[in-house]
């Protein structure tokens, strides 16, 4: 048995999946061909607007702006460089065409590792995925505000020749800004069902699919946070394994946690 384990950043994987040469293994990509119920996006193209420019529930459904939480603990001012860009300051002409962020909350907080199984089988529908996430992103925003927190997703399969591919997501770590785009978009079934099937599309197992689920990842979780380990750790069930639960509030966590 193999063991293989990939370390992504939230953009690098976006990137991967959209601009991977597809392997010639690989006869079918799914990544382009997935209906809109399953994937909830339209197409490939739909998907990476959303993941760069903004997704609905990610910016309406919690009062953002620009991807970033209004909730205090970030300043936003405009500037000549910085992370994101300020629209309205573009079109006027004004040269403050950037926001930087100045993160105001306190640094002393209990920190939280926060690591979540972003695999699930295909008979999950893609609007029960919908659901859980915005019960995840809502869940996030809360404790962000008396929780330092380090946000990481996992895509833990099994592929041909009983190889496990653990493939790691840093989508906040400690003492960063939470930029609610990245991590609500995350939750999407499009992350997984077009961005992380191109990523496989272009390696060398994919072999008729995309492998099945790999429901307790929490050994290999452990390793890669090994020296790092927050004062508490919940690991969250993939939607395959966590008995259907998709509609959630703070008292369900132990039962969609191991």
């Amino acid at each position: 048995m193999g063991l293989e384990i990939g370390r992504y950043t939230y953009a690098s994987l976006v990137d991967e999946g959209m601009n991977r040469k597809k392997h010639s293994n690989c006869r079918v990509e799914y990544s382009i061909t997935n209906t809109p119920d399953f994937a909830q996006t339209k197409s490939l193209e739909e998907a990476h607007d959303f993941a760069i420019n903004g997704w609905d529930l990610g910016l309406k459904e919690f009062k953002v702006e620009d991807g970033v939480l209004e909730s205090g603990a970030t300043e936003m001012q405009p500037s000549l460089a910085g992370v994101i860009p300020h629209i309205q300051n573009h079109i006027m002409g004004f040269p403050e065409e950037m926001y930087q962020l100045y993160d105001m909350r306190e640094y002393n907080l209990p920190t939280l590792d926060i690591v979540v199984n972003l695999a699930y089988l295909g008979w999950v529908d893609g609007s029960d995925a919908l659901r859980f996430s915005k019960c995840l992103v809502g869940y996030i925003n809360a404790m962000a505000s008396t929780r330092n927190i380090r946000l990481t997703g996992v895509f833990a399969t099994t592929q041909s020749g009983s190889r496990e591919v653990y493939d790691f997501v840093t989508l906040k770590d400690l003492d960063s800004t939470l930029v609610i785009n990245n991590v609500a978009f995350a939750f999407h079934p499009s992350f997984f069902r077009r961005f992380w099937f191109g990523v496989v599309e272009g390696r060398e197992y994919w072999n008729s699919g995309y492998g099945g689920t790999i429901d307790n990842y929490v050994k290999i979780a452990k390793k890669e946070l090994a020296g790092g380990e927050s004062d508490e750790t919940l690991f969250f069930k993939s939607l395959s394994s966590n008995g259907g639960v998709y509609d959630w509030d703070i008292e369900d966590i132990p039962r969609i946690t191991f």
